[in-house]
């Protein structure tokens, strides 16, 4: 399936085929690359700087120009070679092989929006977006895709475990919301009659408000006092809610955890101090015990020892009076010897003195 019915042979544009161009002459959409594939409604622009390739819709590209003296110098950058665009026959099939990979519709202005791709229908895709939830594009408004893509010699590293994908931190991904899913744009505004929608990204012709039923070959919105009729021709893209409202949504789902696991730390935190304090009482009910009984095991024991010390010092003082005894045993015992001593002495000297008398007779 080929879009806008724009099935062109395009062999000069493949004749720039592994050359340096320049795509738009100036504007958001603007972009220098190596041109890699030509097909039938669509071109692939390589960007050797950021590793991306710009898949613009022929049916947008005004121009393409191209610098014949740099062109003309022989090109040693092997970087090319391993960024491989994807294959397809057209830019529709190109959209089909890009479903669930993270894209950018266009490449500046209001209507650019960076998300992931969820559905490819018949004239629209369904693009998921941070800040404004579920976006349906008209394929006949998207100019240009770009895709972020990964060197081979990355994906070889990453593969060896060598390196780190520099996302590898970055595992969450956000729940896709219900969305409404229709063939085509017409039966897509019949789905979203009654809804509060949001036409258009930016720019005088963005608008909000409820979607009603309007006449033939326009789209009615009303807001407040207003009532706007436009031509579902120039109806670029619609999402439901107002712009950015879905992002609001998510913030305050966010908060809401973050509040009940605050609420659930401080009680745990409660929790521990009470069972701190318990803890605390017990051990200072332990330690009084312990100290009381310290000191009841630390009095019996100065008890034994005084008690010890008593008995030791009666044994001195019996040892002491043992000793006294004697000693004046052995006084009392001197002394008597030396009274019979004496005793012994005094007929001895009688008997000299008898002896000094008889000799004195004769």
């Amino acid at each position: 399936m080929s879009l806008y019915d724009y099935n062109q042979p395009n062999d000069e544009l493949k004749a720039l085929i592994g050359k340096t161009v320049t795509v738009y002459r100036g504007g958001p959409e603007s972009k220098t690359g190596k041109l890699v594939d030509v097909q039938a409604d669509y071109l692939a622009l390589v960007n050797e700087n950021d590793a991306s390739i710009v898949y613009y819709a022929l049916h947008h590209v005004q121009s393409m120009s191209e610098n014949a003296k740099t062109n003309s110098l022989p090109s040693f950058s092997a970087n090319f070679a391993a960024i491989e665009p994807v294959r397809a026959n057209s830019f529709y099939e190109l959209l089909n092989n890009l479903v669930s990979n993270p894209i950018k519709v266009n490449q500046g202005g209001p209507e650019s929006k960076q998300g992931t791709l969820l559905a490819v229908n018949d004239d629209h895709i369904v693009l998921f977006t941070e800040d404004d939830g579920v976006v349906f594009y008209h394929l006949q408004h998207i100019k240009s895709i770009y895709v972020q893509m990964e060197k081979e010699e990355d994906i070889t590293e990453e593969s060896d475990g060598t390196t780190e994908p520099e996302n590898a931190t970055n595992d969450y991904e956000p729940v896709v919301p219900p969305y409404v899913k229709t063939p085509n744009f017409s039966s897509l505004f019949m789905e979203l009659t009654h809804t509060w929608v949001s036409i258009n990204r930016g720019g005088p012709e963005a608008i909000e408000g409820i979607l009603v039923p309007g006449g033939n070959g326009y789209c009615t919105v009303v807001n407040r006092d207003e009532i706007i009729r436009m031509n579902p021709n120039h109806i670029k893209s619609i999402s439901c809610g107002p712009k950015g409202a879905f992002q609001v949504v998510i913030q305050q789902q966010n908060e809401q955890p973050t509040e009940k696991t605050e609420e659930k730390a401080d009680k745990e935190e409660k929790k521990q101090e009470a069972h701190g304090d318990k803890k605390k009482d017990e051990g200072k009910d332990k330690g009084e015990k312990e100290g009381k009984a310290q000191e009841a095991k630390g009095g019996k024991e100065e008890a034994k020892k005084q008690e010890a010390h008593g008995d030791r010092k009666k044994d001195e003082g019996k040892g002491e009076k043992e000793a006294k005894a004697q000693e004046k045993k052995g006084k009392e015992g001197e002394g008597k010897k030396k009274g019979e001593d004496a005793k012994g002495e005094k007929p001895k000297k009688d008997e000299e003195k008898g002896e000094k008398k008889h000799d004195k007779r004769e």
